[in-house]
């Protein structure tokens, strides 16, 4: 496919608003997609900004809880869902959408008080911790196989990454599972040395990072992947 967008005519791609490319995200994943000022920023919604720019459309963002993104380009709710999203086989995206390619590999940690880590150590260290984690995410099910046997206590509701972070500081609960990227990004911008990733590991299945793309054509998607492989994120 040519790279020069002047060359290529983008009528033909199918998106529920003509020229308008509509995004759906949960803004509580930073450094994906979060909300400043009423602004969704993000690098997954800058990322998405330049392809709309490389194909001539225009932007629309739409909310939703974490759990409905999968499911929303299907049900005619945006063109293309975005907020760090795993392509796991168990997530139904429906007949008419398509996990994007690959644009990022993460692993799983832990976001703990740096104070902690000796305590996290020790012989049955998991037991009676509190862990927070996004409903129905990658670190959910994570914290389900990994630390519930150890006793530690899995809690998913996120009412704002900060304000788990603050709960974090305060002592009332004892971690955050997510992503490296995402709990690197909250250490340095909430903790600093204060806080500290911990049990960096990777799950028995690689985890990449796709976008869920609707297809009632192919269009839009083989330009996403053109582009996601062209533009390193």
């Amino acid at each position: 496919m040519p790279k020069n967008n002047m060359t290529l005519n983008y009528s033909n791609i199918d998106t529920l608003h003509p020229e308008i490319l509509t995004i759906g995200t949960y803004t509580e994943f930073a450094p994906f997609s979060y909300e400043v000022n009423r602004e969704i920023l993000g690098t997954d919604i800058a990322f998405l900004n330049k392809f709309a720019n490389h194909i001539g459309y225009r932007t629309n963002i739409v909310t939703m809880n974490f759990s409905e993104l999968w499911q929303a380009p299907n049900q005619n709710q945006c063109d293309i869902a975005a907020a760090g999203i795993m392509a796991r086989n168990d997530r139904n995206i429906g007949n008419y959408a398509k996990w994007s390619n690959s644009y990022m590999i993460v692993c799983r940690s832990l976001l703990i008080k740096t104070q902690d880590i000796e305590d996290f150590s020790i012989p049955n260290g998991f037991l009676g911790k509190k862990i927070v984690v996004t409903p129905d995410s990658t670190a959910h099910i994570d914290a389900i196989d990994r630390y519930k046997p150890l006793g530690a206590k899995i809690i998913p509701f996120v009412e704002s990454q900060e304000k788990v972070v603050l709960d974090l500081l305060n002592s009332k609960i004892d971690a955050f599972a997510e992503g490296n990227i995402s709990n690197d990004f909250l250490k340095n911008n909430y903790g600093n040395t204060l806080l500290s990733l911990y049990d960096l590991h990777e799950m028995d299945v690689k985890e990449t990072l796709n976008f869920v793309v609707r297809t009632y054509n192919n269009n839009l998607i083989d330009y996403l992947n053109d582009f996601i492989a062209s533009n390193p994120y």
